[in-house]
């Protein structure tokens, strides 16, 4: 999205869902363009309060959904994650400092107090994330007792410990035994972030897999990676052609039944096309 277009949006709920669907996107040049925006406008109304107070003058009201200091903090919380994203971490680092602690906001009352307190668990969580995603094996136990603490951190958790396992080759099963049950039940989540999530948890593991060289495992997960990405739709396209392209490299050690599962897949894909795919049968037998 152009910047021109940015610039006109000033309502922080709007910006916040802008983001939100930005999510699921490969490239992070959009989330961060929108992330910059929203820290901007909310600045700017931080800053316009400030002033009314210093001076005395009764103060507007602002008609947003929730306290102020959530949007500073999801500003910097977004932007580190796109920065996450694109392997950034020192990036990431930094805008995990700028939420870390949201003390010092002026004017806080019980929910602005809450939203600090989220901002600082956040921080946290996101903190063991790039130590992982860096090479910092040391603190593997720790990070996955943190997400047995805190299940609501788990799929963004185990997306990080699987695609530092495949960077630093961290030992894995074990983890992945541990939380099997919740694994298992990833596959039900509906809400497009979390589906997005579980989208590149698949791939990383297959691609884990292959570094293993255990073809079987890693196929199932890049199959299962096909069916997540045709159902997120055209932004997720790019990643349906590395799937497809790493399934057709591998195809000749795939068992029969995920061959068959990857010809349903693609005429899934063509469903809207109408093509009489018994006739291609009829005329290869």
């Amino acid at each position: 999205m152009d910047d021109l277009v940015h610039s006109h949006i000033t309502d922080l709920d709007t910006l916040v869902n802008m983001i939100k669907l930005s999510f699921s996107f490969a490239d992070g040049a959009d989330m961060i363009a929108l992330c910059d925006h929203l820290y901007n406008h909310a600045s700017q109304k931080y800053q316009e309060l400030q002033l009314y107070k210093a001076r005395k003058k009764p103060v507007q009201l602002i008609h947003n959904k929730r306290p102020l200091v959530y949007y500073y903090g999801y500003s910097h919380l977004m932007k580190g994650m796109a920065f996450q994203k694109q392997g950034k971490y020192e990036a990431a680092r930094d805008c995990i400092e700028k939420y870390a602690e949201l003390g010092w906001f002026n004017g806080l009352d019980q929910q602005g107090e809450a939203e600090v307190e989220y901002y600082r668990h956040a921080a946290k969580a996101n903190l063991y994330a790039l130590d992982i995603l860096s090479g910092h094996a040391e603190v593997l136990q720790e990070y996955v007792q943190f997400l047995r603490d805190n299940p609501e951190e788990l799929l963004p958790g185990l997306l990080s410990i699987v695609e530092g396992a495949y960077r630093h080759d961290y030992p894995l099963e074990t983890i992945l035994q541990s939380f099997a049950e919740q694994i298992d039940d990833f596959k039900y989540l509906e809400e497009p972030v979390n589906v997005s999530y579980y989208f590149r948890f698949c791939y990383q593991l297959a691609l884990y897999y292959i570094k293993q060289q255990q073809v079987t495992a890693a196929l199932d997960y890049i199959l299962q990676s096909l069916m997540l990405s045709d159902t997120l739709g055209m932004e997720h396209e790019h990643e349906f052609r590395k799937c497809t392209a790493i399934f057709e490299i591998f195809r000749t050690q795939a068992t029969a039944t995920q061959q068959d599962q990857y010809i349903t897949i693609l005429k899934g894909v063509l469903k809207d096309e109408k093509i009489d795919f018994t006739v291609s049968v009829a005329q290869s037998v």
